[in-house]
């Protein structure tokens, strides 16, 4: 398994070189992440991910300690994503890669939803609004897959948070239906 700084070095050429950038990861319920590097961490990297066929779909945050394997699109996608509106893919928003504290206020900006995944412990995803931040946990004001709210924010262990998301086509999706929650 790579080093993180050989991780760091691989990630920082994908933003250089602005190929799609296929990361496999550790954690037993990793998905594998696709996408445009456009910031690395000292802890974190940020990815405009895309879906199948190159097209764009959010940001999405990860932990550089769960990378098993970094590489390069050799496919169409790459040409295909440079055709697209959101080309080139810019950080926009100010996110701090440096902790997972940093990168949930930054992503969760301004009543964002995010989506937060624990890899290591199950395949599932808990999508809210940032609630607190505090120095071991996240609390999060979620919204259920019918769109509708929970009234109490529940919290979530920060070190077991292996990747956040904002943005992607199903919170885009969520949040047109479920409206500013209750946090707004």
């Amino acid at each position: 398994m790579p080093s993180q700084s050989k991780v760091r070095a691989r990630l920082i050429r994908g933003v250089g070189e602005q190929h799609i950038v296929r990361v496999e990861r550790r954690p037993t319920f990793a998905d594998r992440l696709d996408g445009f590097v456009i910031a690395v961490g000292d802890e974190w990297a940020l990815m405009a991910q895309t879906s199948d066929g190159g097209f764009f779909n959010g940001y999405v945050a990860f932990r550089l300690s769960d990378v098993k394997r970094i590489s390069f699109d050799e496919s169409f996608e790459t040409a295909f994503a440079r055709t697209q509106p959101e080309w080139p893919p810019v950080v926009p928003f100010e996110v701090d890669l440096g902790s997972t504290s940093g990168v949930l206020r930054g992503m969760g900006r301004d009543g964002a939803l995010v989506g937060i995944q624990k890899d290591h412990e199950r395949s599932a995803i808990w999508i809210g609004q940032l609630d607190q931040l505090r120095k071991r946990k996240v609390y999060l004001l979620e919204v259920n897959p019918d769109a509708s709210w929970d009234s109490a924010a529940l919290g979530y262990t920060l070190k077991a948070i292996t990747t956040v998301e904002t943005g992607t086509k199903y919170l885009t999706g969520l949040a047109a239906i479920a409206g500013t929650g209750p946090g707004a």
